[in-house]
């Protein structure tokens, strides 16, 4: 039984302790963020598409790219953040779309935090929605990032809100304090999934 399952959330929902969790328990887990780190890096398509579209003022002396700062000017800018988006979600969506090729029949989880913004459901035959109320989201990426709350809320006003995620989601992951409870609702899932 072969199955894609699109795990999506907000910046620091959760959704990447929910995805090490499943990879540990053995299921083959697609990482859009990885993927998209290993194209901008010096010599990668996306890379050498960001250099054409903003210049050489993000990169660092070595030439590679300076991720902190331009992270920075795209959060700020969200005309910049969109044209990012634009030249990077089709390069990302090929690099996905290659490796599912490969991938045995099973579950299988692409961890895709812009999955509706970047209107991605069509690669998926269900979609999971790690969710943590707001309070938490901002506190979590404060610790996390060791940013102020101001930058902390920019972030997260960059993306879907959480509570339309959730509404668009065949399933919802309480992302708790409590770990065993968040590990108790996947397997819940799982078993839902296994037994569609």
């Amino acid at each position: 039984m072969r199955k894609v399952v699109g795990i999506t959330g907000g910046i620091a929902s959760g959704k990447s302790t929910v995805c090490q969790y499943l990879a540990s328990l053995g299921y083959p887990v697609i990482d859009s963020d990885k993927i998209s780190k290993n194209l901008s890096q010096k010599g990668m398509p996306l890379y050498e598409a960001i250099r054409n579209a903003f210049g050489d003022r993000f990169l660092k002396k070595n030439l590679e790219l300076d991720r902190q700062k331009f992270g920075h000017y795209v959060f700020e800018h969200p005309e910049e953040l969109s044209k990012l988006n634009a030249i990077s979600h089709p390069l990302i969506v090929e690099e996905i779309k290659k490796m599912l090729k490969k991938m045995p029949d099973t579950l299988i989880f692409l961890d895709i935090p812009l999955l509706f913004e970047a209107k991605l459901s069509y690669l998926c035959d269900t979609i999971v929605c790690v969710y943590v109320n707001e309070e938490t989201q901002i506190k979590r990426l404060m610790e996390r990032d060791g940013i102020s709350k101001e930058y902390a809320e920019l972030k997260i006003s960059a993306q879907m809100p959480l509570d339309e995620k959730r509404k668009r989601s065949n399933y919802v992951v309480e992302s708790m304090e409590d770990i065993n409870r968040t590990k108790e609702n996947i397997h819940m899932i799982i078993m839902k999934l296994k037994g569609e």
